[in-house]
Order: structure tokens, then C-alpha cells, then sequence
């Protein structure tokens, strides 16, 4: 970091010597005489970094620099704000000369405390010169074994072997098996050994590799199926081409197929997997012949648990003498002699190296340039490797990091201000980057672009992981290993620190960057932090007033309120001098539902880039035109919509010339203040935005029809995402059913609208209404009947969630495809329909004063039904007569059933597959069914405020506790009112 930050202050540095302002205040020696000395250091850096590790005073030295650059660098932030200022003055004048002596005491303090770090380098026979650096790759994995000898992994090998070829797997249409370890165990590298088993080939028709890594997509694994099988290679095909394809080639064939480095968690095309992504490529491949096997290869036990159809085979850790035989394989090579000396000293650094193959490997590498006894022994007893009371991984991590170019290891190391195994969002920590000048932009590139590249690059060297896409903003959230980030706090030491309750009186750090855990203002204002040097970063503080630290160049805060900027107080309105903050990019108000009021003139701020809200008001400075010359990108909500004045006022908002925008929020507000007689009609014609967008929502609409760009999509047609809310005159939607791109469809409090889709004209395969739409979400829409005018067989073809909420007069066509259905505010009818999505995974029912008892044979088609919840039917007296039947129940859950008296007598055996079963506030249920008995798959329990069912069921002397008996974990909760 020390270098990174050193070569920020000399690029300001050296201009300002050549600057008149130097010159006329006498201080152009002393800045030379800086920029040299700061040269000198800069030279022998590379190798004082490499060397604090072992060597104590070193690291101190070096935060001792630190703590100067950021000193000096506040200064030099100062000068050009007040040469500015006083202008080409005479020297002579008073003001001048005040400011000149101040100016000359500042650089003379910080002038002798730079010697004197200058002079302490002589104390650590430091070296001059740069290392080099690896060049950068993408990890891919393929069925290829890469290293010419696998050691220690023949028993694994073995039992997974055992798995594929026994018989029972024969008699399985599909089993999944996982193999999980930690990153550089060798988990790719087994699975290797694996499929290219001369046996296990014998026995499959079929072998296919992919390698998935954070891409988990439907689309791209079937692609990679048919691309290794040599079929259609370079065709472009939908998705729904390629499913068929790949169930013809999979079609009657026991198949291998390894899915290799799956990571987990993600909603968005280009990273992992999900419950719901698996399950949709499950029932594409669940077409081979019986024994069909598939690998899976990852990190996380999560990932198990989605795919794995047994238990998982977990990677142990490699024994020193497999290591050894890695290390030498790279260390010696196959000519270099393994001399007698060396070799004793190789298998005292493997001990280092903690069972993994990567950090043998790595090590071995190390040495192969190293001939000589005393280089190996350098190595053996330097602290690099290992450190007292750290992880035996952390050296292999510490050798990835110093191959990072400076502004990768600043930009890694400040990540220490978070809090372990938190979800950081990626957008605000380039972001913070940005803020403190980590970052900066190049010709053609604007400094966001060049914090992507930074964050894709820490990615790819898996310093950052687990990336999560939201579905429609593109916002990537991620986190970082807790080895990793006890990794940055190493490195950053003192710099950058996260606040906690446990840590907050430790005074002997001086800090740069502070992140705060669960810690407000007045208890930061206690601890010996409040007055720490050169602070640069508050994140995640809770509240109140901050003017004093003139170095913040980051200060984020939480709370109810917003906080106090110098005499200024905030509490419902943004300061009105923002504007004069004129170089702000990035203005992020999230939360803050009660802002009623913008800064006035927002168009001086012409570097804004982001800004989150816009409120619109009929005062001078707050009109929508306000917004037409900032190229804003990301998310843009605009409320207050009734102020707007004029058409022209409307159309000057440029949200058509906006491309980078993804989010568009139009809000009209009932605030009862509105002087504006222009109609919401021509208001919304007048904000057409570009076509570019992704997400858009429009509430509290006024008008009757939709305006034209709406009508023809010529602004919706890449839409992903459309939200209509409260829009209560508009008796029909526009024509969303054709959007190509369209998954998600939100439509809320619309009275008179009767159909989601009115169009006729759709006869056949071609003409598919909604193609893409993955989630559709109804909600008091009183009068709606039916989901289309005329429904066909070919309707929502892609729908797999539907979320039906107080729509009493809807009916339920036939949707094959949907998995989730979740309906509130049931009737009899509605409830009759639900037979007809007879592919549910999960059905979810709440709310109904009026059902008693379900229908007959409502769920007598779900055959894949995995969980059930039915909550807060007040009069419903008896559970579904069908329910026993349903052998794919993993879950069930009963809650606020008040007068449901019994549950089903016979018929348990038949829910073979229930491992979890909850009762809860069910009071009038007096016993468990004999039945219960049969549940031998139980594996939890739980009864709460049910203090009748809770007496009969106590441990050993409860009259149904032999019911029960076998249940591993049962639970019983008792919520008082």
C-alpha cells in the first residue's frame, strides 16, 4: 500500500514545484527537496515490503511513512484550493504573508519528519529495484490432467469410482455426487482422475466435461454440452432449441457429465448457481438412462446440498509426504540433482505449506530458481511463509498478493474495513476507491471503468468471491474468504480498520479508514479513534455531525436522520450548497423515505454521474429540467411528479439521451400541494427514456392510457423488469406480452383492470406471449378474472414463480412450468384452479376467513411438490384429503389454523420423504395421529403455541410422546402475547 500511496503524493508533488504559487511564497527548495527524498524511498520499497513480514521495525517504519504520505497529501490538497483563493497577491501583503508562514511551518514539520524516516531506512539494508510480475489469466479447467503425477488421492479416487460404478447407481435414473474441498486442495485435479479412469469410461456411453466456475446458466452449460459433443458448435440457438437438443442427445444414454468448480448464490446470468437454476437444468437432463451419473466439484457445502442426491465426498487435506512429492516435482524438475542438504531443508518448508497441493506446488516454484544452500534456508526460516498463530494457507495468499500491481494491493488491503463475512456491495466500493484516489481515470477510460477492471481482476485471483448478481439493477454483491480478509488486515495494519465493540479502545493504532460494525457516533467519539491523524474514511457510522475532519474524503452514515454539515442541519431537505461540491460523481440516497426536498440547481453539478433521487418541485432550482445535461447512469427515481410545469419542462429531463441509466422510478405523489394543471398523461409522454433500460416502475400514475413509446415498446423492448403500482384509471396494461427480454412483472393496485393481457390474435408456437417472463406478481387487482383474454397452450412458457395476493376473482390456467405459487386472500374457486400447476416444487397459502376445507383433489396432480404452507386460515377445520399422498413433501408447515381440530388419521406412510413438520398456533389440535409414527424420514419437529399438543408430546411422559420418539430434533415454543 505504502507504494500506491507514495506515488499518489509525487504525481501532485512534482507538478507543484513548477507552479507559480511555489515560487512566490518561497517554498519551491523545500517541495524539491521532498520529491527527492520521497524518490529515494520510493526506490527500496519493493523490498521493504516483502521483508516487514519477518521484521518488525520494518513494518513500522513503513507505517510511519504512511502515516507522513497522508499527512503531506492533505497538504497538497490544500495548495491549489489557496493559491485559487489569494490569487497572484503581492508577498507583502499581510493576508499573504499569515498564510505564507503557515504554509512554511506545515511543509518544514512534515519536510524533518520525512528525513527522518528518510535516514531510519538505512537501518534495514533495504535493496533498490522492481520485481517483476506474472501475467494475468482466467482460471479454466478441462478433463486434461495438468500435472504429470497426482500424489495422495488414491483413496479418494477410489471411493468415487466405487460411487459411479456401483450397482445400486444402475437402478437411479440420475445421482449427483459432490466433491467439495477448499480452494487448492486439488478437487478439479480428482475429478480429473476420475473421468479419465479407463473403468469409469467402460461403463458410460457418454462422458461430457464443463466447466462451469461462478457462470452457472442454463443457457451457457447447455451450450458447453453440445459444443464438447462436437454438435452445433457455432449455431446461435435459444434456449429452448438447445434443451431440446441436448434431451436428444442425452435421450436412452447413461452419461457422465462433470460440473466442474460450481460456485453458489446468484440470480443473474454470468455467475452461480441457485435452488431454481438446478432445478431447471435437473429436468433437462433427468432424460438419460438409469445409472447417469453427475460430478460436482466445489468449494461450498451449500452447493452440496442444492445439487447433491447423497452425501458429499469431502477433500481432506494432503500429508506431508504427498506434499513433499508435489514441491519436488516443480523445486527440482526432472534434471536438477536433489541434493542431500536441500532435501532436508525442502521437507522443512512443505511442513509449511498446511496440505495443500496448491501451496506445495506454489512453494516448489519458489525454489526452482534457487540453487544454493543458504537461499533455501532464507526461505525456510522467512516469516513470509509462515507467521506465529497464522493459518498454514496464508502464505500461498500472501505470495498471490505480492504479485499485485500497487493499485491492486491499495485497493485489496482497504477491503479491511468491512467486517468479516459481510456482503459487500461491488458499485460502492469502487466507489470508495474513487473517493480516496486509489483509483483515477486514463485516455478513453472514465475512472468507473477502470474500478471494474481493478474489482475483475481481485476476482479472478479469487480475492473476492461468492459474487451475486441482483436480478435487474446488474448490482453485484460479493464477499471475501475469512482467510482472505484476515489477509488485508495484515497488510493493511493499522491503516484501515473495522470498528467493533471488542476492538474499540485499543489505542495503538492510528488509522486512515475506519468501518464501523453495529457502533454509533457517541461511542466513536469516546475511543481514542476520535482524534486520530489524516482521517480519510468513516463507513457505516450511525449519525451526527463530522465537520471538523477536514481530510474525510468518504463519509457514510445511517440513521433516521441525515447528519449535520458544518451550521447546516438536514433533517427532511439535502444542504442547499451541494452544488458546490463541483467535481461529486456519485450521489447515493437509499433509505431516506423522508426526504421531502432536493438541493436547489442541480445542473452545476456536471460531473454527477449517479444520482439516486430526484424530487421535482415548483420552486426555482427544483424543476425536472434541472437533470437534462447530467450524464447520469444506474438508478434514477424521480418523485413529485405532479410539480411538473410544463411539457417542455418534462421533455428538458433528456431521459431519452440518458443511455446509461438500467433503473427508472416515475413517482406521482398525492402530496395535495400540486399547482401544476398538466395532465399525468402528457407528462409521461414526455419522459420516454432510452431503450437501454432494464428496470422500470411508474407509481401512483394518474392517467387513463399509456403513452405511445409504451404502446409501440420502442423505449421497453429490453426491459427485464416492469413494475406498475397504484396506477388505479388505467383499466388495461400496455402491451407487455411482447417484450422479448421481459422476467419480471409487478402489477399492483389496479381496480378495473380485468386481464394481464387482452390480446386475441395468439394462435401458435411463434407468436409465445411473455417468452421470457420468469416471475409475475399480481396484487389487488379486484376485478382481475384471468391472466390472458384468450389462454393457450403455449402461454408463459418461461413463468416459475407466480405471487397471486387479494385477486378473489382469478382463476388459474394450466402452467406446467410454474415451481413456485404463492397465493393470499384464497376463495373456494381460486383454490379449485391450483390443480392445474401440477409442477410445483412450492405452494405457499395464506389468509382466508372464509375456507373451511379445501376441494377435493386439489393436490392430487402435484407429484414434485416439496413444500407446503398453509398460514392463518381462521375457519379451515381439516388439512387437504389428497395431502398424504404427495411422496415428494419435504416440508411442511401449518400456522394460525385456529379451529383446525385434527390432522389426517391414515395414509403418513405415504409422505416418505418429509423431513420437516411444524405446527404453529394451532390451538384447537389436541393430538397427533397414530400415523405420525410412519414418518420415518422426520428429521425436525416443531410445535409452538399449541399448549395442548405441547402437554401430549413432552419427552417420555406425554400421551403421544411414542409418536414422536423417533424425530431427532423436536422443538416446542411457547410466543406470549
Amino acid at each position: 500500500m505504502a507504494e500506491a500511496l507514495l506515488g499518489v503524493v509525487l504525481e501532485k508533488l512534482i507538478p507543484f514545484v513548477q507552479t507559480e504559487f511555489a515560487a512566490l511564497f518561497g517554498i519551491k527548495e523545500k517541495a524539491e527537496e521532498m520529491s527527492r527524498t520521497l524518490e529515494l524511498i520510493k526506490a527500496v520499497l519493493d523490498d521493504a515490503e516483502e521483508k516487514q513480514w519477518s521484521n518488525r521495525p520494518l513494518k513500522v517504519w513503513l507505517q510511519q511513512l504512511k502515516d507522513a504520505m497522508y499527512v503531506l497529501d492533505d497538504i497538497l490538497d490544500q495548495l491549489p484550493t489557496e493559491s485559487s483563493q489569494l490569487g497572484c497577491l503581492s508577498s507583502l501583503n499581510p493576508k499573504n504573508m499569515i498564510h505564507q508562514c503557515h504554509l512554511r511551518h506545515k511543509l518544514n514539520e512534515i519536510i524533518g519528519r520525512l528525513n527522518g524516516i528518510a535516514q531510519a531506512r538505512s537501518n534495514f539494508d533495504l535493496r533498490q529495484g522492481l520485481r517483476g510480475r506474472p501475467v494475468d489469466e482466467w482460471r479454466q479447467t478441462s478433463s486434461t490432467i495438468a500435472l504429470p503425477q497426482v500424489y495422495g488421492r488414491d483413496e479418494d479416487k477410489k471411493q468415487v469410482v466405487e460411487f459411479l460404478l456401483s450397482p445400486s447407481r444402475s437402478s437411479e435414473f440420475l445421482s449427483v455426487y459432490p466433491i467439495v474441498g477448499l480452494g487448492g486442495l486439488g478437487k478439479t485435479t480428482l475429478v480429473q482422475l476420475v473421468y479419465n479412469d479407463p473403468e469409469v469410461g467402460n461403463n458410460f456411453d457418454l462422458k461430457i466435461w464443463v466447466c462451469v466456475s461462478e457462470n452457472f446458466t442454463i443457457k451457457s452449460i447447455l451450450r458447453s454440452i453440445l459444443e464438447v459433443t462436437k454438435k452445433d458448435k457455432s449455431e446461435v440457438m435459444d434456449i429452448e432449441v438447445m434443451e431440446v437438443k441436448v434431451k436428444e442427445l442425452l435421450q436412452s444414454k447413461k452419461y457422465l457429465l462433470v460440473l466442474d468448480d460450481v460456485w453458489k448464490r446468484s440470480q443473474e446470468m454470468e455467475l452461480g448457481l441457485t435452488q431454481d437454476k438446478w432445478d431447471k437444468l435437473n429436468s433437462v437432463l433427468s432424460c438419460g438412462s438409469k445409472g447417469s451419473s453427475i460430478l460436482v466439484s466445489t468449494r461450498d457445502k451449500q452447493v452440496a446440498t442444492i445439487m447433491g442426491t447423497c452425501q458429499a465426498h469431502c477433500l481432506s487435506r494432503l500429508s506431508d509426504d504427498d506434499c513433499w512429492l508435489l514441491f519436488k516435482l516443480r523445486a527440482f524438475g526432472a534434471d536438477k540433482e536433489e541434493r542431500e542438504e536441500l532435501v532436508a531443508i525442502g521437507k522443512k518448508i512443505v511442513k509449511k505449506c498446511g496440505g495443500s497441493p496448491l501451496a506445495a506446488l506454489a512453494l516448489g516454484g519458489v525454489m526452482q530458481s534457487r540453487s544454493t544452500e543458504k537461499e533455501w534456508v532464507e526461505v525456510q526460516k522467512s516469516e513470509v511463509w509462515s507467521l506465529p498463530d497464522e493459518n498454514d494457507i496464508m502464505p500461498v495468499l500472501r505470495l498471490s498478493y505480492s504479485c499485485l500491481t500497487p493499485t491492486l494491493k491499495q485497493c485489496f488491503a482497504f477491503c479491511a474495513i468491512f467486517p468479516k463475512d459481510t456482503e459487500i456491495k461491488k458499485q460502492e466500493l469502487i466507489y470508495l476507491w474513487m473517493a480516496n484516489g486509489f483509483i483515477s481515470s486514463r485516455p478513453n477510460l472514465e475512472v468507473e471503468e477502470i474500478g471494474h477492471m481493478v474489482w475483475n481482476e481481485l476476482y479472478q485471483k479469487s480475492f473476492f468471491q461468492d459474487g451475486v448478481s441482483d436480478y435487474f439493477s446488474e448490482e453485484i454483491y460479493f464477499k471475501m474468504h475469512d482467510l482472505v480478509h484476515d489477509l488485508a488486515q495484515s497488510i493493511s495494519g493499522q491503516e484501515c480498520v473495522c470498528l467493533e465493540k471488542q476492538n474499540l479502545n485499543d489505542s495503538s493504532r492510528n488509522p486512515h479508514h475506519i468501518g464501523f460494525h453495529s457502533l454509533d457516533a457517541n461511542q466513536f467519539k469516546k475511543s481514542p479513534f476520535e482524534k486520530v491523524e489524516s482521517l480519510r474514511t468513516l463507513y457505516q457510522l450511525y449519525l451526527n455531525g463530522f465537520e471538523k475532519y477536514h481530510s474525510l474524503r468518504v463519509l457514510c452514515i445511517s440513521g433516521s436522520k441525515l447528519p449535520s454539515f458544518g451550521s447546516l442541519t438536514c433533517l427532511s431537505r439535502l444542504p442547499k450548497r451541494l452544488t458546490r461540491m463541483q467535481n461529486l460523481r456519485h450521489l447515493v440516497i437509499d433509505g431516506c423515505h423522508g426526504l421531502s426536498g432536493m438541493f436547489p440547481d442541480a445542473h452545476n453539478l456536471r460531473h454527477l454521474r449517479t444520482l439516486s433521487v430526484y424530487i421535482v418541485k415548483s420552486e426555482k432550482g427544483h424543476s425536472l429540467a434541472e437533470i437534462r445535461h447530467l450524464n447520469l447512469g444506474g438508478e434514477l427515481c424521480i418523485e413529485g411528479l405532479e410539480n411538473v410545469g410544463s411539457i417542455s419542462e418534462a421533455k428538458n429531463a433528456n431521459l431519452k439521451g440518458k443511455q446509461d441509466l438500467r433503473q427508472l422510478i416515475l413517482s406521482w405523489r398525492k402530496s395535495g400541494k400540486s399547482k401544476s394543471v398538466l395532465g399525468a398523461e402528457e407528462v409521461l409522454e414526455a419522459l420516454q427514456p432510452h431503450s437501454t433500460l432494464k428496470l422500470l416502475k411508474i407509481q401512483e400514475y394518474e392517467g387513463l392510457r399509456w403513452p405511445t413509446w409504451m404502446q409501440n415498446n420502442s423505449a421497453t423492448h429490453n426491459l427485464v423488469s416492469l413494475r406498475l403500482e397504484e396506477c388505479r384509471k388505467c383499466q388495461h396494461l400496455p402491451p407487455v406480452e411482447k417484450l422479448p427480454f421481459l422476467k419480471e412483472l409487478v402489477v399492483r393496485g389496479m381496480d378495473d383492470v380485468q386481464y394481464i393481457e387482452e390480446d386475441e390474435s395468439y394462435d401458435g408456437v411463434e407468436a409465445m406471449p411473455f417468452p421470457s417472463l420468469e416471475k409475475l406478481e399480481v396484487e389487488r387487482l379486484s376485478n382481475v378474472e384471468r391472466l390472458m383474454k384468450r389462454e393457450t397452450t403455449h402461454m408463459f412458457p418461461s413463468l416459475s414463480t407466480l405471487i397471486v395476493c387479494d385477486c378473489p376473482k382469478l382463476q388459474l390456467p394450466c402452467l406446467p412450468r410454474v415451481r413456485i405459487l404463492s397465493v393470499r386472500g384464497c376463495s373456494d374457486e381460486q383454490l379449485k384452479s391450483i390443480s392445474n400447476l401440477n409442477g410445483l416444487y412450492g405452494l405457499y397459502l395464506y389468509y382466508s376467513v372464509q375456507v373451511s376445507c379445501f376441494p377435493e383433489r386439489m393436490l392430487h396432480n402435484m407429484t414434485s411438490l416439496a413444500t407446503l404452507q398453509i398460514n392463518s386460515f381462521s375457519e379451515l377445520k381439516e388439512l387437504p384429503s389428497d395431502i398424504t399422498k404427495l411422496t415428494t413433501l419435504f416440508d411442511l408447515s401449518i400456522e394460525r389454523c385456529g379451529k383446525l381440530e385434527c390432522l389426517p388419521e391414515h395414509g403418513w406412510e405415504g409422505l416418505s420423504s418429509l423431513r420437516k413438520l411444524s405446527i404453529d398456533n394451532c390451538k384447537s389440535l389436541g393430538s397427533l395421529p397414530d400415523g405420525v409414527r410412519h414418518l420415518t424420514s422426520l428429521q425436525s419437529l416443531t410445535i409452538g403455541n399449541c399448549p395442548v399438543l405441547k402437554k401430549r408430546c413432552e419427552k417420555g411422559t406425554g400421551e403421544d410422546w411414542h409418536k414422536i420418539a423417533h424425530v431427532p430434533h423436536v422443538k416446542f415454543f411457547i410466543v406470549f402475547s
